[in-house]
């Protein structure tokens, strides 16, 4: 019999980067969608059509969490999330990966099914921050691979060997005759063959993985297996807080701590487009070019201070007229979002991770006045030369 339905607590993705597979904590949201374009043929003296042609599918991936650290975004930017880069990360390091999502069965602590997207990229993201409400962290990607398959999907990591790697379970063969879905060597996905591997090949015999190219860093394993026992477990991470608030959300733009934030977002978009060639089936790839960054920022509007740091980087200025926008962009002007642990009670606090553009710009803005409410500014940025960076605590 059918089950009656999967309950979201019965549904966990696990994100495959270039370094770590990480079951990702705080998801809220999680959609893998495929299109597959689809061109009807017709011909002269044929009432009917003659045929279909198709292209490659569509595969997107979407989801959204609470932004409560830096472990996404470290295993999207292949960093490690226990000695993360003091120089912090940039979004432009955002690559590919492989998305999991596993399916609890209703009975027993097993999965039912597995759904497999390979070798994603992420396009765009979105950070939320509101007065009222928890900080959010949104990815998309995009790819043209994505699988539902009948049992687990297993990621093995390996840190030691060069070329020959024995996998923990035996890989069940693919309609398309691979045994592995992914194998990522030092952050670059390898292509498979039955035959002895060349540069950037693999290939996969019984429980063997061989690769042409020597491991550096790690290898990680990506196949579709069957192993024996009950292999669920909750999703479960206590390191970090279940969620933050704006209360626990500074922003500062140059030097200056803005007052009266009521939201901000921060949008980026790394405009990867995909590479076909002739004779080959599949995409190739994605190549990211330069990203854009934007967003909005929404204050209760006080006084001219913020119009004047936005107009002239001078929140004192003794001007009289004030456009922020117009003209050349201050230079210098940043903004920084410090993301503070609500669990904290000190007086200065833990900074658990700080999201910073180097230099951003006003390219419009509205004022809003309704009746028995306040008044708020809305200031629409852009980022001037791209850069977004995430630190792992302060900067």
């Amino acid at each position: 019999m059918a089950r009656l339905a999967v309950p979201s607590k019965e549904v966990a993705l696990r994100i495959v980067g270039p370094r770590d597979a990480f079951m990702a904590s705080r998801i809220q949201r999680l959609n893998l969608n495929s299109d597959v374009p689809t061109t009807d043929i017709d011909e002269l003296g044929n009432s009917l059509h003659a045929g279909t042609v198709k292209d490659n599918p569509n595969i997107t991936l979407s989801f959204s969490a609470f932004d409560v650290g830096i472990k996404i975004f470290s295993a999207l930017t292949g960093t490690d999330a226990t000695s993360y880069p003091a120089a912090g990360v940039d979004i432009s390091s955002l690559g590919e990966l492989d998305a999991i999502a596993y399916i609890k069965s209703a009975t027993v602590a097993d999965y039912v099914k597995t759904i497999h997207g390979q070798r994603l990229q992420i396009r765009d993201f979105s950070f939320s921050y509101s007065v009222d409400g928890e900080a959010t962290e949104d990815y998309t990607a995009i790819g043209s691979e994505r699988r539902y398959l009948r049992y687990d999907v297993m990621v093995d990591k390996f840190t030691t060997g060069t070329t020959s790697f024995t996998l923990s379970q035996t890989p069940i063969q693919l309609l398309n005759g691979n045994y592995g879905l992914s194998v990522i060597l030092d952050g670059v996905y390898l292509t498979e063959v039955a035959s002895t591997p060349s540069t950037g090949e693999y290939s996969i015999s019984g429980t063997t993985l061989t690769t042409s190219d020597s491991r550096t860093a790690q290898c990680l394993a990506v196949y579709h297996a069957n192993p024996a026992g009950t292999n669920w477990t909750d999703v479960s991470d206590d390191t970090m807080p279940a969620a933050i608030r704006g209360r626990d959300i500074k922003i500062e733009i140059g030097a200056n701590n803005i007052n009266r934030v009521q939201s901000i977002t921060i949008n980026g978009n790394l405009n990867a487009e995909p590479v076909r060639e002739m004779g080959n089936k599949d995409i190739v790839g994605y190549q990211k070019q330069v990203p854009s960054v934007d967003g909005q920022v929404s204050v209760l509007d006080t006084d001219l201070e913020l119009v004047a740091l936005l107009s002239t980087g001078d929140p004192d200025s003794a001007l009289n007229e004030f456009n922020p926008g117009v003209g050349c962009t201050v230079s210098g002007l940043s903004l920084e979002v410090k993301i503070y642990d609500p669990c904290d009670t000190t007086v200065s606090g833990v900074l658990l991770k700080t999201v910073y553009i180097p230099s951003f710009e006003v390219v419009g803005d509205a004022f809003v006045s309704n009746v028995n409410n306040n008044a708020t500014y809305t200031f629409n940025y852009r980022s001037t030369d791209s850069q977004c960076l995430i630190y792992s605590g302060s900067r």
